[in-house]
């Protein structure tokens, strides 16, 4: 890896990671976390995205690991993740199971959505 691509990746991360604050502020009192759940849900959806672009040729794996290590990583978050459901869990454990249920479900039908859509408009 140059280090134009590192530097590249790192403000990626960084742009990931504003968004998910930008989420974060959008916090209203629920059940569920909606701010990280959307910030996660994106983040697999464009690293699906990316994984798609990388198979069949349209992205370099140097962009793909901007897009995908760089900007979803820095969007995604599985301790906010983590400390949500142990939070909610002291609260209400239906809540928590529902959360981390919801997310691993979704997060895999996000991906997968990713990559058809990605695959669907380079074919």
């Amino acid at each position: 890896m140059t280090p134009a691509a590192f530097v590249a990746a790192v403000l990626g991360c960084g742009f990931g990671a504003v968004i998910r604050f930008a989420l974060s502020t959008l916090r209203r009192e629920h059940h569920l976390p909606w701010p990280t759940l959307v910030a996660n849900l994106l983040g697999t959806f464009l690293l699906g995205a990316a994984g798609a672009l990388l198979g069949n040729g349209t992205l370099s794996s140097t962009a793909a690991f901007i897009v995908g290590g760089g900007v979803a990583g820095g969007l995604t978050t599985f301790s906010t993740l983590a400390v949500d459901a142990v939070a909610m869990w002291r609260t209400s454990p239906r809540n928590a199971v529902l959360y981390v249920t919801i997310t691993g479900v979704s997060g895999a039908g996000a991906g997968a959505l990713g990559w058809v859509i990605a695959s669907a408009l380079t074919a």
